[in-house]
């Protein structure tokens, strides 16, 4: 349960991060615009932008969708700078009297133009009813779309402004054109239907009287183009595809709209075609679909898209190319999209709970950014619109959040186990423990079986001693001898279990077990005897009592682990060969190091021993043979 409590603390942590992004995911487009849909929008059309013009990519076979590719359909002319009050064009001041209109599709009639969609309002009569004749008349003459205002009222009923009466009964088609004014255009209804009513976006009548097929919504999420499917966003919305504008002057900032279209259709001024002859005007309109709308800045006329603030022309002409052509953004559906916001943090914030933290760390963000990556060149060349803002928050939130509870974590177990072991083990014993996964594990009140050496010293006539020594003398000249000895033995990997009065008992080696602990606690008794000699020395020469220590050593099976209460626990060592240690201290004599039969089998390759008379320890039926270690071999010898 122990090992699991981290795994359940990351899902709960990964479903939280989850549910953030979720909230983000579902928002409605007018909030949380920095992470709502339209930010993930806008993402993946900035990605395309970026994607599809790098050519490098090319050169290794990665084709993105040519958003650039010129329509063979459409023509553009634009009411531009260039077409107001140009009077060598014959064109007075804006707003033009409505006879214009007709005199312009009179000549695109002539010019062999199949259908005109004029992107510009004609909700109000004109002041001059011969103006409104005038249009009439090339009305007729030219299959023509015109555009009309659909609003919300109050009771949110759907209001219409309709085309100027005079006009509308020679119209072939209406559209609305009415596009979100705030944000960004994210896409515009195909249809919208009220009661009875049915109203067609202004791109949609316009492509039907062109091409004289229907477009109809199946449901909110499929529309359909003749044979052609179209994916809507679940609310009828196609999805406007992003474009790039052209700019035939070299400026850095937008002064004016005079000189720029978009690179997937062609242009031309207003003021070029009411000059130019009908031969060389068929060359660009025969055939076409002709749209007519405002480029100008002074007209004002513009929308947001994810490549920045165009003309609405200019979005109404990529609604019809798409159409045309038959290319359209598909949105992933919405239990796909929400399937990976919860389960690709989840595998992270699995990864990132065991093992290396660094390592794994790297390879979540890693995850993250070939997730990123995967899903924006998989749109830039199938348009299929896998989520990726909230997919990627998540995984991100997921990653660090649990690599923070992590951190905060393995900083409390830090703690207990330096609090618990840091006086008394060796700092590589210690860092030993805190490699492991769940280092609180170690702490457990539980015992294992191990092979274990034990290590007990005492002062020799300590008591008599302390007899003729006031308190402080004894608990400085003590702590001096304990500190020296504790030093050799976490210098070979001893864990100091506890001081008996003026006995040490150590354990070679907990709470990890390694093949040479037999050989590190001889080791360790050898150089112990060697720095007490060096301080009685010193403690002579200072007018103090001088003592020596006699120690026991034995190795084999022990119980290790932590005994006691939740409150307080020792880590411990527990069985008859720690009881076989301590009687073998007791039989030591002053600055002997007496060891067990078990320990000099594991040692006599490199030890001056002298053999002892066996002796029988309480526990044990037969007498054990033991040894008195005198010194190191050659290059084993001892400095510390």
């Amino acid at each position: 349960m122990k090992r699991l409590r981290p795994l359940l603390l990351a899902v709960a942590l990964s479903v939280a991060a989850s549910l953030a992004a979720l909230a983000l995911y579902l928002a409605p487009p007018g909030v949380a615009t920095f992470g709502n849909r339209v930010a993930d929008y806008v993402f993946v059309n900035q990605a395309l932008l970026l994607i599809e013009q790098h050519d490098p990519l090319r050169a290794l076979g990665y084709r993105p969708i040519d958003i650039d590719a010129v329509s063979d359909k459409l023509v553009l002319i634009r009411i531009d700078e260039e077409s107001i009050d140009n009077a060598k064009a014959g064109l007075p001041a804006w707003p033009y009297p409505r006879s214009i209109y007709g005199t312009l599709l009179a000549k695109l009639h002539a010019a062999g133009a199949r259908t005109v969609a004029f992107d510009v309002d004609f909700l109000d009569p004109s002041t001059d009813p011969t103006q409104d004749a005038a249009f009439a008349r090339g009305l007729r003459g030219m299959p023509t779309v015109l555009p009309f205002v659909l609003n919300t009222t109050l009771n949110g009923r759907i209001g219409v402004e309709p085309v100027e009466p005079n006009l509308a009964p020679f119209t072939a088609k209406q559209g609305f054109s009415t596009v979100e004014g705030s944000g960004i255009l994210l896409g515009q209804p195909l249809v919208i239907t009220a009661g009875s009513a049915r109203y067609d976006s202004f791109a949609s009548a316009a492509v039907e009287a062109y091409t004289g097929k229907s477009i109809a919504v199946e449901s909110g999420s499929r529309g359909r183009f003749g044979n052609t499917a179209i994916p809507l966003n679940g609310d009828g919305v196609m999805y406007l595809l992003p474009f790039r504008e052209f700019v035939s002057q070299d400026i850095d900032q937008r002064v004016g709209a005079q000189q720029a279209t978009v690179r997937f259709v062609l242009g031309i001024s207003l003021a070029d075609v009411m000059t130019e002859s009908t031969a060389d005007l068929s060359q660009l309109v025969s055939g076409k679909l002709v749209v007519v709308g405002a480029t100008a800045q002074a007209l004002g006329d513009f929308v947001t898209t994810p490549a920045g603030r165009f003309p609405g022309v200019f979005s109404n002409l990529r609604f019809m190319d798409q159409l045309l052509r038959g290319r359209f953004i598909t949105p992933a559906p919405r239990a796909l999209d929400i399937a990976l916001i919860f389960l690709l943090p989840l595998l992270l914030s699995v990864l990132v709970t065991y093992g290396s933290a660094l390592r794994n760390l790297a390879l979540c963000l890693g995850i993250v950014a070939l997730y990123v990556v995967f899903a924006s060149f998989f749109y830039a060349k199938t348009l299929y619109w896998l989520d990726v803002v909230h997919v990627a928050s998540a995984m991100l939130g997921a990653t660090l959040l649990v690599a923070v509870q992590r951190i905060v974590r393995e900083s409390s177990d830090r703690r207990m186990v330096t609090n618990l072991f840091g006086m008394h083990v060796s700092p590589a014993i210690v860092d030993d423990i805190l490699k492991q996964d769940d280092p609180s594990s170690a702490l457990a009140l539980t015992g294992k079986k191990v092979k274990a050496t034990i290590f007990y010293s005492d002062i020799r006539g300590f008591t008599a001693m302390s007899e003729t020594m006031t308190p402080e003398a004894i608990y400085a000249q003590l702590n001096e001898y304990f500190e020296e000895m504790c030093a050799i033995i976490f210098a070979y990997g001893g864990y100091v279990d506890k001081f008996i009065g003026d006995c040490v008992m150590a354990v070679f080696s907990a709470p990890y077990q390694r093949p040479d602990d037999a050989a590190n606690a001889v080791r360790a008794a050898v150089a112990q005897q060697k720095k007490i000699a060096e301080l009685a020395a010193k403690w002579k020469a200072e007018g103090k009592r001088e003592f020596t220590v006699g120690m026991g050593i034995n190795t084999g099976d022990v119980v290790m682990g932590n005994l006691g209460a939740s409150s307080r626990m020792n880590y411990t060592v527990i069985g008859d060969n720690v009881n076989l240690a301590a009687r073998l201290y007791n039989v030591a004599k002053a600055g002997e190091i007496i060891i067990s039969d078990y320990t000099y089998r594991e040692v006599k390759e490199f030890v001056v021993a002298e053999e002892r008379e066996a002796v029988t320890v309480k526990g044990k039926k037969d007498p054990i043979a033991i040894y008195n270690i005198l010194d190191i071999k050659g290059t084993e010898a001892t400095n510390v």
